[in-house]
């Protein structure tokens, strides 16, 4: 093991700066919990679920009672998780190795979608105000910035109606949000804090719940819950394509190929499989489980786990043939689900 964590030295002579700090990180998270394997974390009501991706078994429990967890990432070096909690309104820092709660930093009402900037540097969380009209469900949400170094609130962007869904431009200048309420996308200047462009997608579908940016290029795939559709945009957000799905379409991502899309049609219990770019279906496979609206990718591209909220159990999938490899139970209300390292999924990126 010695030989494996010395990487500055001529064990590996050749590895860049940020590929030596990947590996250091990889063998840090995994030493915590006295493994070298994949790891998915889990968040859900009550603390977070913590599986080794290889035996696909729970490994660690990190018990927050109390707590409702929703979105959450992962810091760059693997030893910090950020979740943010619906009890209290807050995001809570998680130490990993500890599994206790480092600070909770106050951010408002109704805390959902949680990214990771690619730099890793900065996250965003969706919230919603008190000045939301409960008996509607209507009224202004915000996007809070934060400096995950500093820990705290750098500034907020007044979002729509109902946002939720968060995502990054390639070059990770601009922040997109998905607006339920008013059926439309906001992009902001990130540096600025500012709206640069908002799109009205009502005549395209109902409620844009879910969206993604591929891996490779800048296409941005939507999905609309009450249209039952997804959709195509490129960079400038021009529709290129559309297509109907199954029932409830939410969670969505590109496969790490950019060549596939998948799209969990949770109140059809389905993940269907689109061809990109002409969103041809491909594949579909039956889910047995409630109000999945979360997936990820294994580290290594060959598990899809699937977090079934209203069933209290994570299903995995083979990514190949996407035929069930296993079911974890006990996991009560899973919301969100990412990997360590990270992975391609409806929450996070590598």
């Amino acid at each position: 093991m010695q030989a494996i964590l010395d990487i500055n030295n001529s064990v590996i002579p050749s590895l860049g700066r940020c590929l030596r700090i990947c590996l250091l990180s990889f063998f840090i998270i995994n030493s915590l919990f006295g493994k070298e394997h994949d790891l998915a974390f889990v968040s859900h009501e009550g603390g977070i679920t913590v599986i080794d991706i290889d035996s696909e078994q729970k490994l660690k429990e990190i018990a927050l009672p109390g707590s409702f967890l929703r979105g959450l990432g992962m810091s760059r070096d693997g030893k910090t998780l950020f979740t943010v909690d619906k009890t209290t309104g807050s995001v809570f820092v998680i130490d990993v190795g500890k599994a206790a709660i480092e600070k909770s930093i106050p951010v408002g009402q109704n805390p959902e979608f949680l990214r990771i900037h690619p730099q890793r540097k900065m996250l965003f969380v969706s919230f919603e105000p008190q000045n939301v009209k409960e008996d509607t469900g209507q009224g202004t949400a915000k996007i809070a910035e934060i400096d995950i170094a500093g820990e705290k609130v750098e500034k907020e962007f007044s979002a729509g109606i109902e946002t939720e869904a968060i995502e990054f431009s390639q070059d990770g200048t601009k922040l997109l949000v998905a607006n339920e309420g008013d059926s439309s996308i906001a992009i902001y200047d990130i540096a600025s804090g500012k709206e640069i462009k908002k799109v009205d997608v009502q005549q395209i579908g109902l409620r844009p719940r879910g969206l993604k940016r591929a891996p490779t290029g800048e296409i941005y795939a939507v999905t609309f819950e009450n249209s039952n559709k997804v959709a195509l945009f490129d960079k400038d957000f021009v529709l290129l394509k559309e297509t109907s799905t199954a029932s409830g379409p939410y969670g969505v991502s590109f496969d790490p190929s950019s060549k596939k899309l998948f799209v969990l049609a949770f109140r059809d219990r389905k993940l269907q499989v689109f061809e990109v770019p002409t969103l041809k279906l491909i594949a579909e496979a039956s889910i047995a489980g409630d109000r999945c609206w979360h997936f990820t990718f294994s580290p290594d591209g060959k598990k899809i786990l699937v977090a079934s909220g209203r069933s209290d159990k994570i299903i995995v999938l083979d990514a190949g043939n996407y035929t069930k490899r296993a079911i974890i139970e006990g996991i009560k209300n899973p919301w969100g689900i990412v990997t360590f390292p990270p992975s391609e999924g409806s929450l996070d990126n590598p």
